[in-house]
């Protein structure tokens, strides 16, 4: 093999490593669960029994988008911190479930497209603390 062919081949390598690069950082930009997936509840309105009701809102704000398929950014098995979730009001188990210790189940594990929104409504003497634990970037 001569210098200028081994040269080459190690340009092209370093051109295809310095692309997968650029390409799993980009990918990464564009779904970002921790900053993307965003969590809103309300203060709540005080109930008779002296509970109040909650109005939870997870909202998807990716920005990206895949440019391979032209589709925008999804999440789907989103998992939430949850605590000790209680709720004196049914939560229907499709938008979120208990599935381990703490960890509670979003939207049956389904996607939230770009932009979307799961919200569901819960009833308790103290505010539930929900936090994302984790989520794939569909």
């Amino acid at each position: 093999m001569t210098t200028s062919t081994a040269c080459s081949i190690a340009v092209l390598m370093a051109t295809v490593i310095l692309v997968a690069a650029a390409t799993l950082s980009a990918a990464a930009g564009r779904c970002n669960v921790r900053k993307d997936l965003v969590i809103w509840q309300s203060l709540g309105e005080p109930q008779r029994d002296l509970s109040a009701r909650y109005r939870v809102e997870v909202v998807n704000q990716c920005s990206g988008g895949d440019e391979r398929t032209g589709r925008p950014c999804s999440m789907s098995k989103i998992h939430l911190r949850c605590g000790n979730f209680r709720s004196l009001v049914p939560v229907d188990p499709k938008l979120l479930r208990c599935i381990g210790s703490g960890v509670c189940l979003l939207n049956n594990g389904h996607s939230i497209p770009q932009n979307g929104n799961v919200s569901f409504v819960y009833a308790n003497y103290r505010r539930n603390n929900l936090y994302v634990r984790s989520a794939r970037c569909n």
